[in-house]
């Protein structure tokens, strides 16, 4: 295994017991991220079947996904976090969410298997990023979409206290998680490695504010990303 898959595999661990909370009902905060709004549409425009949520974390992303498809997949290694994102959507009645453990590096699901992949705020913590797109891409169907993100230098956690920086773009957070930051350059390079450039349907910068997260970052924080589209092609 080498030392990049090494800290990836280290941070499964460690997000679990990021999810291990004394008293707090998740670690985000109540709120879905404002873009799943816009994922959820795409997914819902094109009669998407099969949604997968990953990492769904907390499940704070389920309930509007719920709304947009058949079935959607929640999914994450955390078992902590499944526990959490089990009381959201109960909560919600959203009964068409299926809990399930999933990797991103090897989601054990068939080729073309959803329609829909919403992966939001995973790929900028992994340390081996075209892996995981590669996989996400074998597991989409031709014709669904995969809408994704990357922080971007402007984002919230490059001035958090704790951070340290590692390399250009890249820290360890006050946790010691992985984060790379990335500019639209960067992005494109990204894409253009993970052999998905000619299929990008479209890439926004993105700003918003959201609430404290108890115990993690327990103040009014504002986000910057680039969001990413890709509409997986019917032939290559």
């Amino acid at each position: 295994m080498s030392t990049l898959a090494e800290a990836d595999e280290a941070a499964k661990h460690q997000w679990n017991e990021a999810y291990q909370l004394d008293g707090h009902p998740n670690l985000w905060g109540d709120p879905p991220v404002p873009y799943v709004v816009n994922a959820a549409k795409l997914f819902a425009d094109h009669d998407a079947m099969v949604v997968l949520d990953l990492p769904c974390g907390d499940g704070r992303n389920l309930s509007p996904l719920a709304q947009a498809a058949t079935v959607v997949i929640g999914g994450d290694t955390s078992v902590n976090a499944m526990g959490l994102a089990r009381r959201v959507i109960a909560k919600a009645n959203a009964d068409n969410v299926v809990l399930r453990a999933v990797d991103v590096f090897a989601t054990g699901l068939p080729d073309d298997a959803v329609d829909g992949i919403f992966c939001w705020d995973l790929l900028g913590h992994l340390t081996e990023p075209v892996k995981a797109l590669q996989e996400l891409y074998r597991i989409c169907r031709p014709g669904g979409h995969i809408v994704a993100n990357m922080w971007t230098m402007n984002d919230c956690q490059v001035t958090d206290p704790g951070m340290v920086e590692t390399g250009p773009k890249e820290y360890l957070d006050h946790a010691g998680f992985y984060c790379k930051f990335y500019d639209r350059d960067d992005l494109a390079a990204y894409l253009e490695a993970g052999g998905v450039s000619e299929e990008v349907a479209g890439v926004e910068l993105l700003r918003w504010t959201e609430p404290p997260h108890a115990g993690y970052r327990p103040w009014f924080h504002e986000h910057e990303s680039l969001a990413f589209t890709i509409r997986k092609r019917t032939r290559r």
